[in-house]
Formats: C-alpha cells, sequence, structure tokens
C-alpha cells in the first residue's frame, strides 16, 4: 500500500499556483493556513506576486523575491525556504483541469482537519460550537470545490489602493460638452445608450469608440443589430471626422493612419446569435479595454424565464459582471420604447422592455432625444444623462450630429 505523503501535495500546490491562472482559478480556495512551516512563508510571497504584478512566477524570481520581502527572517528559516523553493516544479497551462482535481483533495483534506480539530474540540469538553461543526460539514457538499470560486477576496496594498483611486477617470470623456459634467468612466463600470431608431444611436458609440481608440485603449464591437462591416465604417470614419467620399479622395494617406492608428486597437465582431457566455469567454482571453455590446437585448442566455423582462434583467446583470470581472468599461445599447418618440428629455423609464431591471444594472445611463423632422437636415440632438452613479450629474446637453462624418459637435 502507497503512503501517503501530505508535504509533497502541499509542494505540488505550491508548484502549481506559480501560473497565474491557475492561481486566480483556486485563489479563493488556496489559503496560507492550509500550508506549515516555510510553505506558509512561500505561498504568503507567490500570493504577493500575482496580487502585485498579476503575471505568473518561476521559481528563480520566486527565490529572489522571497529574499526582498523577509529581510529579517532567521539564516536556518531562509534556507529552507530556499531549498523548498528549487525543489518546486511549475505545471503547464495544459493540465489545469488536472492539477484543479489535486487542489480538490488538497482543499479537501484541509476541511478534514478543520472538521476533526472542531470535533475534537468537542468531545473534550473545550467547546459546544455544534453549528460550527454543522457548517464545516456542510461546506464539502458533494466532495467539490465547485462554485468557491465565484467570489474573489481583496488584498490590495495601502499604497496600490491610494494609486488607483486618485480621482481621475481610466477612460475620459474626449467630448467636452459632456465631459464638462461627467469626466469619463472607469474599469468596472456599465455604461447604457439608448434612443428610438434612426436618431443616432450607432453614430454615438462609433463617436465613442473612436474617442477611446484615440487614447490609445483596445475597443472591442459585437454587431448584432446593424452588418458588421457598416459599424467598421462608421468608427474609421468618426475617427477621421470624414466623409465616405472624402474618405475615398484621401484613400492613400489615410489607409497608412488607418494601418497604423486604428487597426491595432480595433476589434468588430458579428454577433448575431452570440451568447453573453461567449462575450465573456472572449474579454477572459484578450483583456478589452471597451467593449460595446450592440444590441446587448439581444444576446443569448441560458435558463428559463417566464416574463421577457427578467430574462432582460439578468442580461444586464451578467454584462455588469463582464466589466468588472474582465476590468474592462461596458457599453450597452439599447432601443427606447415609443414613448421616448418625438422628446428631447428621455429617461431609463424609457427603456425598452424594461422600466426598471435593464437600468437597476447601470452606472450611467445615456438616451438620445430628437424632436422634429427625420432627414438629415435636422442635426439637433439631446444627449439626456438620466442615471449617474459617477458624480451625480442628471441633466440634458444640447449637441449637433454630422451623420456623413460619424461625429457629436
Amino acid at each position: 500500500m502507497t503512503s501517503y505523503d501530505p508535504i509533497s501535495i502541499d509542494k505540488q500546490v505550491l508548484g502549481f499556483v506559480l501560473d497565474n491562472d491557475f492561481f486566480s482559478k483556486v485563489s479563493n480556495i488556496v489559503t496560507r493556513d492550509m500550508f506549515t512551516g516555510e510553505m506558509r512563508d512561500v505561498f504568503d510571497v507567490i500570493s504577493y506576486a500575482h496580487t502585485q504584478y498579476g503575471t505568473s512566477v518561476n521559481v528563480r524570481e520566486l527565490g529572489a523575491l522571497f529574499n526582498d520581502r523577509n529581510p529579517a527572517m532567521p539564516d536556518s528559516t531562509r534556507e529552507k525556504a530556499q531549498e523548498l523553493i528549487a525543489e518546486l516544479e511549475p505545471g503547464t497551462p495544459d493540465k489545469h483541469d488536472l492539477y484543479l482535481d489535486l487542489v480538490n483533495n488538497f482543499w479537501l483534506r484541509d476541511r478534514a482537519r478543520q472538521i476533526g480539530e472542531k470535533a475534537i474540540e468537542i468531545f473534550t469538553g473545550e467547546s459546544e460550537d455544534f453549528g460550527g461543526l454543522r457548517q464545516l460539514i456542510d461546506v464539502v457538499e458533494d466532495g467539490r470545490i465547485s462554485d468557491k470560486t465565484t467570489y474573489r477576496i481583496v488584498d490590495t496594498d495601502f499604497d496600490t489602493l491610494l494609486e488607483d483611486n486618485t480621482g481621475e477617470p481610466d477612460f475620459p470623456f474626449e467630448f467636452d460638452l459632456i465631459r464638462e459634467h461627467v469626466p469619463g468612466l472607469d474599469r468596472g463600470n456599465l455604461g447604457i445608450l439608448f434612443a428610438r431608431p434612426e436618431v443616432g444611436k450607432t453614430t454615438f458609440c462609433s463617436f465613442l469608440a473612436a474617442s477611446y481608440i484615440r487614447q490609445g485603449f483596445k475597443v472591442v464591437y459585437w454587431a448584432n443589430e446593424e452588418p458588421a462591416e457598416k459599424i467598421m465604417l462608421r468608427i474609421i470614419q468618426s475617427f477621421f471626422g470624414k466623409s465616405k467620399d472624402e474618405m475615398v479622395s484621401e484613400k492613400p494617406h489615410l489607409m497608412m493612419r488607418y494601418v497604423s492608428e486604428i487597426k491595432p486597437y480595433l476589434t468588430i465582431i458579428d454577433a448575431i446569435g452570440t451568447s453573453v457566455e461567449e462575450a465573456n469567454d472572449y474579454a477572459k482571453l484578450n483583456s478589452p479595454d471597451v467593449m460595446f455590446m450592440d444590441q446587448l437585448d439581444k444576446f443569448r442566455i441560458g435558463g428559463e424565464y417566464n416574463r421577457g423582462d427578467e430574462r432582460l434583467k439578468e442580461t444586464y446583470v451578467l454584462a455588469r459582471e463582464i466589466a468588472k470581472r474582465n476590468r474592462c468599461l461596458v457599453w450597452a445599447v439599447s432601443q427606447a420604447s415609443y414613448e421616448a418618440h418625438d422628446r428631447q428629455f428621455i429617461d431609463y423609464s424609457m427603456l425598452d422592455n424594461s422600466r426598471t431591471g435593464k437600468a437597476g444594472e447601470a452606472d450611467i445611463i445615456i438616451g438620445i432625444g430628437k424632436t422634429g423632422a427625420s432627414d438629415v437636415t435636422n442635426t439637433v440632438r439631446h444627449i439626456c444623462i438620466s442615471k449617474n452613479k459617477i458624480n451625480g450629474y442628471h441633466d440634458m446637453i444640447n449637441a449637433n450630429i454630422d451623420v456623413h462624418r460619424g461625429v457629436y459637435y
């Protein structure tokens, strides 16, 4: 019979979590209390490396960082830790599923230890915490760590907190008519843009997307309403501020600029039939700065819903999760109900098919109102900010649209 070696499993897990992606999967499960002695010290440094730098760490880098983080540690303890580090074997990405099973066994072993210690305390009369014992047993569930990975423990150091909360927005508005009231938005924000058909939603989104590209942000535009190629052309027009005819006449010069200034930062995705889950997977793999989901209402989601508004609310909950989990800005594009027809000020109660469910998830909601003639000679648009958790500003901003050049002014 093969003997069980808990130290070997501990070392295996330490090797697996050198990989940043795998550490992210299990960081809510594997904690320092599950290790002993110098292994606990080594895990602390691995955790620090991932939190501080967000990248995988190799054995050599870990050894150097360990010394740097523990200047006052006794030499004998440091030597044991360095010997341990030298023996760690990093895993490979193609075996993450196998490693997850091993981590699950590691976690179950630690739960068994906690249950045993609690049971002994009760047996010896040191404790009467039967509820705590019951809770420990219940958490084991069916022997899998399962949904314990849905939350994230925040352990950001003080300096980083101060740096990340300077008051400057991550994504400033370039359009001065908006910027003077709302400076910009941040990573993790969900914005909603809505209007009646043929009012200028897509032009406004293209205008925003072009401004983000000019600032060097990676923009992904999911298009399931208008043809994806049409969206691409509108964003390029907006970036250059030129009509299609003007771009044709300046094609050689603008082509060079497109290749260097737009193409590296813009991805257009034909999203007909796409699910929110697919969009989330894409964000995980590609780390965009800004995602436009046009129209979010048409993205598919799993589950069964008795009412359409319940499905829409869940869709927007999931979009907000994409923004938060992937540290990007998400703009959800939606139609306005008929109540918004031929009106200057439109508020979020006029969101199509959902008066409150969709709105409840947003950090900012911008509606575009229009009155009068429908032809291109009517350039006046009313930018209506009806929800704003950023700085509280609510009002209507009068602007003009140039549909031929894809800009607001």
